[in-house]
């Protein structure tokens, strides 16, 4: 528990919590120290002690960090930055400053960004331009962003064009087996649509394909693809708590792509791009 209240000073959390619940009709509390008591991985407080959850964060965290491709004073920008899991996560691996910048449009998790150190611009993704000059960014990440637009194709595009040759791109949706995408994609394609709500579904390679074709890649250039599970317990069952489980199942999840919920693909832009 020392170490759950050991981040929430770091961030200054119940301060950002106490002047949200004075201005805010629909607050935002990503960590509730009455549910979450577990540091999770070590980093953030969850259900258990090895969350699947926070595995999108975590493994892509990781890989880079292996990869040794993070360097001081990197230009970051988080497109649907959320809670900031994405920083949380960086803070915790790197321990050098780096320039976070996001892209959100819910006004409370604009501010809970803001507090922890993001520059955010609220845009309109739908829009198909991002404002900001070519080649600005040195890693651009886009997690669970893309099925909840009608134009994806465009849009990585477009992220591809603020991302500086060289640099890295994240991206992740959840996905489904195939067949059920497209009936899924059809369906969301018909009904009444509101804006926010998930637009289209995707396989691991319909996503791999339309990233590389946004960007003008090729396969080569993907550093790492995964999922992340194929069991879940979360909050219903221990299974998390148990380091095995974790281990056994973040293992199948990166060879049976096919049926994972969702999965991440890293990948760095070609230098003549």
């Amino acid at each position: 528990m020392k170490d759950i209240t050991a981040f929430f000073e770091k961030y200054r959390l119940q301060d950002y919590y106490t002047w949200q619940d004075l201005n805010s009709d629909s607050p935002v509390i990503p960590f509730d120290p009455g549910i979450h008591q577990k540091l999770s991985h070590g980093v953030l407080p969850g259900y258990r002690n090895y969350d699947l959850f926070y595995e999108r964060y975590l493994s892509a965290v990781t890989v880079l960090a292996v990869q040794n491709l993070i360097r001081e004073d990197m230009k970051i920008l988080d497109i649907g930055s959320g809670d900031g899991f994405f920083k949380f996560f960086f803070d915790w691996k790197f321990p050098f400053h780096l320039n976070w910048h996001g892209i959100e449009v819910w006004k409370e998790r604009i501010a809970v960004c803001r507090h922890i150190g993001y520059q955010i611009d609220e845009v309109d993704l739908e829009k198909g331009k991002l404002p900001y000059a070519d080649s600005s960014f040195d890693l651009v990440i886009a997690s669970h962003v893309i099925e909840h637009i009608p134009n994806p194709k465009a849009m990585v595009a477009e992220m591809g064009r603020v991302l500086k040759p060289g640099g890295i791109f994240i991206i992740a949706t959840p996905t489904k087996l195939p067949g059920v995408a497209q009936l899924d994609s059809w369906y969301h394609h018909v009904s009444r649509r509101h804006r926010g709500d998930t637009q289209q579904a995707f396989t691991h390679r319909k996503l791999e394909r339309l990233t590389l074709a946004a960007l003008r890649q090729d396969k080569s250039t993907i550093i790492d693809k995964r999922g992340f599970r194929l069991i879940s317990g979360r909050k219903r069952l221990p299974l998390e708590n148990w380091k095995w489980f974790y281990r056994f199942n973040t293992w199948l999840a990166k060879r049976w792509l096919l049926l994972v919920p969702e999965i991440n693909i890293i990948l760095k832009k070609n230098q003549d791009l």
